[in-house]
């Protein structure tokens, strides 16, 4: 599984692909607001992205090693650790006890 981080491509865009056939099914990017602002930072954030090759190369390298994760940066390996560790603590809910069969 391809876990990226901010990669510099043009997804931000991808509206430009939608088919024909699709048009108006869509809304329009807003362009003020608060959603406006956050479309612009995850778009800063992508034109500032990792190198595209680069997450070509470590796929290439994860399909061949067999890597079940492929993560192209550290950036949010904070996040994932609180995720595992909630998920977890949830194990401690019911620690002790011994189900029913």
């Amino acid at each position: 599984m391809l876990c990226p981080g901010f990669i510099r491509t043009q997804i931000v865009n991808s509206g430009r692909n939608l088919p024909k056939r699709f048009e108006g099914a869509v809304r329009a990017m807003p362009t003020s607001g608060p959603l406006a602002e956050r479309i612009n930072l995850i778009r800063e954030r992508v034109s500032q992205g990792i190198d595209p090759m680069y997450v070509g190369e470590l796929v290439r390298e994860g399909v061949e090693n067999d890597w079940p994760y492929i993560f192209t940066d550290l950036e949010f390996e904070p996040m994932v650790d609180a995720r595992f560790a909630a998920i977890k603590q949830g194990f401690d809910h019911i620690r002790g006890r011994n189900p029913k069969r």
